[in-house]
């Protein structure tokens, strides 16, 4: 189904597209997390390890007890969204696989969509590393996007909203609508995003004792 930045704003539809896109992301997050734990730390049982669905790890302690950084970070960023799904899904009554299922409701995921490599499998470990750093850059600013939306209240964002992104913390946010408890849950999700996103980039240029 089209969608249109002229479509009427409506909140619990917004909503709902935003709730069906936060699952792509920690999913797409999950699928980084697998394949950098199973290319490096337990790379002994690669072979058995090779699709992340097919082949799941459906408790996510388990990556917190590899012995990678990386993974550890990407574990945390991958727990934040999982929890900000959670608190929408019960702020608005939404029940993930309907909506996942539904075309219409998913097709709203594509408002302010992020970025995506599909083909993980094929990529090194260090190749993976620059791809990460993308997915969670291009993450934070897709929910700025729908911080900026949900502020205007419409899917036809301001320029002066929008500009906003790239400012320094706590300027980028000036403008934004923080009598509005979802604004400011949407905020606090992506200054948290953020950390992990400065800390990955920290650990990637720390030499690696390891090696």
């Amino acid at each position: 189904m089209k969608i249109s930045r002229n479509d009427t704003f409506n909140l619990n539809l917004c909503m709902r597209g935003l709730g069906v896109l936060v699952t792509y992301m920690h999913s797409d997050i999950y699928e980084f997390i697998y394949h950098f734990t199973f290319k490096k730390s337990m790379k002994l049982y690669a072979k058995d390890f090779k699709d992340p669905w097919k082949d799941s790890i459906d408790h996510h302690d388990f990556f917190f007890d590899i012995d990678d950084p990386l993974v550890q970070n990407c574990v945390i960023a991958l727990e934040r969204l999982i929890d900000y799904k959670h608190e929408i899904t019960l702020r608005f009554g939404i029940d993930e696989v309907e909506d996942m299922n539904d075309e219409f409701i998913a097709s709203q995921a594509w408002r302010f969509e992020s970025y995506r490599l599909v083909y993980k499998q094929s990529k090194s470990y260090q190749q993976l590393i620059p791809y990460y750093d993308r997915t969670l850059s291009s993450v934070i600013h897709s929910l700025f996007l729908y911080a900026c939306a949900l502020t205007a209240q419409s899917y036809k964002i301001p320029r002066v909203l929008k500009s906003q992104v790239n400012l320094p913390d706590g300027d980028n946010f000036r403008l934004m609508n923080h009598d509005d408890n979802n604004v400011e849950l949407l905020i606090n999700l992506i200054v948290e995003l953020k950390k992990n996103l400065e800390e990955f980039r920290g650990l990637v240029l720390t030499p690696d004792p390891h090696k």
